[in-house]
């Protein structure tokens, strides 16, 4: 009897489970409808684009200027569910102070700069993970603030991700004095790094680990930063560097560190007081320089044999505003990479002199000087006499051919009688001859120095009858005896 009740009673349970299963599912399939996808924003015609100036060709949010704070919660609402994504927004010069964590974008340039930003919230850019580009330069931002954790990526089950896709970071500007070994943990595909014009003085170990540890790094800008060297290993870790500007600091000898920056194409070494290039301070082999700019050094003096000469790829060369640079060795650039007779020159394109205090250009400096396709040896005190006289009787003229405009204010310093005169009218009216015309009149010279005294001395033996022995009367015998005998006495007359 048990039995039959408990059977009885696992069968009515058994059927209200199964009616309330089946009527689950009916209520399922004729309530539930497919998500209508929501209707994008027109951005163009937003209040945010009353605000901002839009650009949809370019992608681009235009802000700068224009906002006293952050944008809002609905210019955010209007960006994330709009009709166009901005990939590039600009929010300078807006007195922000912080930076918040942002919204979830697809934005890939995000420009910050000039603002009076001093702290940045951990994770603050996790959210754009497509980000590329970011600008904090012109801000005043501390060592202090920029910790590792605020460049954390998008959080995973097991720890926040990178930002795989910054590559460009510019610091310029700032209140940075040391970075973090580890600030850029969470950002290490950084190809371009921007620092200067912060007064770090000394690059100290934890900024060299930092650093050098950026394998991806193609160009660092560390100019301004009063500092006198470069550490021996910081470009150890970036041996893919191609780009190194180091404007406007300390240095009195070329960094030794550049030797490990074997694949750098251009080089930037402005204003720096290093007064020569001689003996040991030449340049090491960077065999992949292209572009070499050394101006306004206020003390450098003289380029020495060698200067340049590891320096087999250069297309370009600037040494211009060097105001006491007066000597510049033939043998600065050459180098004999073979072995044998002839030396080796890099294949040199533009060459800037001007502004300097150069007055001899030697002819050895370069062979291929037709190569050049600038050459400008402008306001410098040329000698305007034959020691420069490949630059007056060849040099200038193709120059004037080529770039008029770098030739008619290429002038004389001397000699006196010169001075200010350009070096194209030495040139068109002969002021000055060249080695080869200096030949010639010495060669005149001579002839005149003979021939002066023989047709003087045949005239007087004419004049006193000694061709007379080509007479056949006798008379001529007895002149020719009385004039011979009288000649020493009528030629002091």
């Amino acid at each position: 009897m048990n039995l039959i009740k408990s059977a009885t009673l696992a069968a009515a349970i058994f059927c209200i489970v199964l009616s309330q299963v089946s009527g689950q599912t009916k209520d399922e399939t004729t309530t539930i409808k497919p998500e209508t996808p929501k209707e994008k924003i027109k951005v163009i015609d937003s209040k945010l684009c009353k605000k901002c100036d839009c650009y949809i060709d370019t992608n681009l949010l235009e802000c700068s200027g224009k906002l006293q704070d952050w944008l809002s919660a609905e210019d955010w609402e209007i960006l994330i569910n709009g009709d166009v994504v901005f990939k590039t927004i600009s929010l300078e010069h807006n007195n922000l102070t912080s930076v918040p964590i942002l919204p979830k974008y697809d934005v890939e340039n995000l420009y910050l700069a000039n603002n009076q930003i001093d702290s940045i919230t951990v994770a603050a850019f996790q959210n754009l993970t497509e980000l590329v580009t970011l600008d904090l330069s012109h801000n005043r931002l501390t060592s202090k603030v920029m910790v590792p954790d605020v460049f954390k990526g998008p959080f995973t089950i097991n720890d926040f991700a990178s930002l795989e896709n910054l590559k460009i970071l510019n610091l310029g500007y700032n209140d940075l004095h040391s970075l973090d070994a580890d600030l850029f943990e969470h950002i290490p595909h950084i190809e371009e790094l921007v620092l200067c014009s912060n007064r770090f003085h000394v690059i100290d170990q934890l900024s060299e680990t930092a650093i050098s540890g950026l394998q991806s790094l193609k160009t660092l800008d560390v100019s301004y930063m009063e500092i006198d060297d470069l550490p021996d290993t910081i470009l150890h870790g970036p041996r893919d560097l191609e780009i190194l500007i180091a404007a406007g600091n300390l240095f009195n000898q070329l960094p030794k560190a550049l030797k490990y920056a074997t694949n750098l194409t251009s080089l930037v070494l402005n204003e720096n007081p290093i007064e020569n290039l001689i003996g040991d301070n030449v340049f090491p082999p960077l065999t992949k320089l292209t572009h070499l700019s050394m101006t306004f050094m206020s003390k450098l003096y003289k380029i020495g044999p060698g200067a340049f000469s590891e320096l087999q790829s250069l297309t370009e060369l600037i040494l211009s505003d060097n105001k006491l640079l007066n000597e510049i060795d033939e043998e600065a650039l050459s180098k004999n990479v073979t072995g044998g007779q002839f030396l080796d020159y890099p294949p040199l394109e533009k060459v800037y002199l001007n502004n300097c205090n150069v007055s001899t250009l030697p002819k050895q400096l370069l062979v291929r000087w037709d190569k050049l396709k600038a050459l400008d040896l402008r306001f410098n005190p040329w000698n305007c006499d034959n020691s420069n006289d490949y630059l007056i009787n060849i040099l200038i003229d193709r120059i004037n051919k080529t770039t008029p405009v770098l030739a008619k204010d290429v002038k004389c310093g001397g000699p006196n009688k010169l001075n200010d005169v350009t070096l194209l009218r030495v040139a068109n009216e002969h002021m000055i001859e060249s080695s080869t015309g200096s030949l010639i009149w010495v060669g005149l010279l001579v002839v005149l120095l003979i021939a002066v005294p023989t047709i003087i001395g045949a005239y007087v033996m004419k004049r006193r009858g000694c061709f007379g022995v080509f007479r056949r009367h006798d008379s001529g015998a007895s002149s020719a005896l009385y004039n011979r005998t009288s000649f020493n006495e009528d030629f002091h007359i």
